[in-house]
């Protein structure tokens, strides 16, 4: 199990959208590889988490999927011998999201990000501890 506290997460940019006057705070953003659904394949994705939101797409301008992780499980896993594997599962929903990470930092990184934008969508200050299961 992986516990932290928000207070001291310092993933927060903010970045000015091209094209547009309205800043937006992206909590990280970067390549992992996701596993498809139905083949089952991994391929990369550009993925880009913003408030409650994780965003993913063949690019960073082209991201059209999108898991809400609101009340959502995550955890490391072991899945088809990826070893910085974790998993996602939106709560109510049936889906789950399989990520994996190029490096156990880049890894505890991700879940470290996600663990905070999912505590600030539900409690608005961040300041509450996070456990990943």
């Amino acid at each position: 199990m992986y516990q932290t506290n928000m207070a001291e997460s310092t993933q927060n940019v903010d970045k000015q959208s091209e094209g547009s006057s309205v800043s937006e705070t992206i909590n990280k953003q970067g390549w992992l590889s996701k596993r498809s659904r139905l083949s089952k394949r991994w391929d990369k994705r550009w993925c880009c988490l913003r408030k409650n939101e994780l965003t993913y797409g063949l690019t960073a301008e082209n991201q059209e999927k999108v898991v809400l992780l609101e009340g959502c499980e995550m955890s490391d896993c072991n899945i088809d011998k990826k070893q910085f594997a974790f998993r996602i599962k939106p709560s109510g929903g049936r889906r789950v999201y399989f990520f994996s990470a190029d490096s156990e930092q880049e890894q505890q990184e991700w879940l470290q990000a996600i663990c905070f934008a999912k505590a600030s969508g539900n409690m608005g200050d961040g300041s509450q501890a996070c456990t990943i299961q």
